[in-house]
């Protein structure tokens, strides 16, 4: 990696500068899609719908620390130290997933607090550049969610999806009705303003989701390895069926060009509509491109075991509705930045959805193949007489 570019005020990350330790963060944050992966294996639509409670407010928690790292990068000792705090707090969190609602509620509440305060904590290290305004609305209200999830493990163990959902509500949607302080310094404050540098913002997200694909990839192979039973020839044909899928889903984003086209949607906007835009795509749409490959791992995980039985409608819509829902979700990261597009895959991810049908109905493995060659039709559509990749 190339040193960071340096101003007279501070150091600023550009294109291709996220540092080593943001990657390392970025590795313990996914062991949280692994946790979710095995929760949602684990139980029936209530429980899915409760993982995925659990990383929006994470989620969020994540994209608070993407922005400060992108507006301070961990270039100093102090900085250094406070986001490995953060990440202590992450794998704390993640450790208790599993049974978050249950005996590890108070485990997973704590250390969700723990990653929000040490977010303050790193930003009031910085509030010489920051507004006043700025520490109450991001800080405060994520303090508020915080808290509101601690008193609900506390004291509210049988209704503790609705403390969470107040989280939620909380930290992320009170905030958006309410007027937000503009990101940027006061005109007489001598340190950086705090405004997206879209280069690196764009890469950190990027290579979240590379690491996501991988992570998911790799759940394939130790479930195919750990089995009881000696792996037969369906096993080993759906095992690489599932990994030619992780790669067209790797090229529905890196082969097309995604990242650069970003970029430069963001580079082109003023400061406030940057924020907005970033917020939108690499916020609420990769949220849904997550919770995709989520669902897509578990329904994997149940159809290997067999692969030519049928599924039942459940273990088929992990599968069928997690493989559409990373589609819908590419289309909406392209409607939040008006790129063109969005909608096909909007489409398709919906058509892919009904794939359900044939694994229910049929079997794992012949779902598989049609979320396979549907998903290769999308991205070969798209690619029709076009030369190279960036111009997708």
């Amino acid at each position: 990696m190339r040193a960071l570019r340096h101003r007279p005020d501070g150091p600023l990350p550009v294109a291709g500068q996220v540092t080593s330790l943001e990657l390392f963060f970025d590795l313990v944050f996914v062991f949280t899609i692994t946790q979710l992966t095995a929760t949602v294996v684990s139980g029936g639509w209530a429980v899915t719908g409760r993982a995925a409670l659990l990383l929006l407010i994470l989620w969020w928690m994540y994209g608070g620390y993407a922005w400060l790292t992108n507006a301070a990068p961990p270039i100093t000792s102090r900085r250094r130290a406070l986001l490995v705090l953060g990440m202590i707090g992450n794998f704390v969190t993640a450790l208790a997933i599993p049974h978050a609602y249950g005996t590890d509620r108070i485990v997973f509440a704590c250390g969700y607090a723990l990653v929000v305060a040490v977010h303050a904590g790193m930003y009031v290290t910085e509030a010489a550049r920051i507004t006043r305004g700025m520490i109450v609305q991001l800080l405060g209200w994520n303090m508020l969610g915080a808290t509101l999830g601690l008193v609900g493990a506390l004291f509210f163990e049988e209704v503790l999806v609705w403390w969470w959902l107040g989280a939620f509500v909380v930290a992320v949607l009170v905030p958006r009705f309410v007027t937000v302080t503009s990101l940027t310094v006061a005109e007489d404050d001598s340190g950086p303003s705090f405004e997206l540098v879209p280069g690196h913002f764009v890469e950190r997200h990027g290579l979240m989701l590379l690491i996501a694909l991988g992570e998911s990839v790799l759940a394939i192979g130790v479930g195919l390895g750990t089995g009881a039973r000696a792996m037969g020839v369906e096993q080993v044909v759906f095992a690489a069926i599932s990994l030619l899928l992780a790669a067209t889903l790797y090229w529905a984003y890196f082969g097309v060009g995604e990242d650069d086209r970003a970029e430069a949607v963001l580079e082109a906007r003023p400061p406030e509509r940057a924020q907005a835009a970033g917020l939108a795509s690499y916020g609420y749409a990769f949220f849904v491109i997550l919770f995709g490959i989520v669902l897509t791992a578990a329904g994997l995980h149940h159809a290997l075991a067999h692969p030519t039985d049928a599924l039942s409608w459940e273990y088929a819509g992990q599968l069928c509705f997690g493989v559409g829902g990373f589609w819908v979700g590419l289309g909406l990261f392209r409607l939040t930045l008006h790129l063109s597009g969005a909608w096909p895959r909007v489409a398709g991810g919906v058509v892919l959805a009904g794939a359900i049908v044939v694994g229910a109905e049929g079997s794992g493995l012949a779902a598989l193949v049609c979320l396979l060659v549907g998903s290769a039709g999308l991205v070969m559509w798209e690619q029709r007489g076009r030369t190279t990749p960036a111009q997708a």
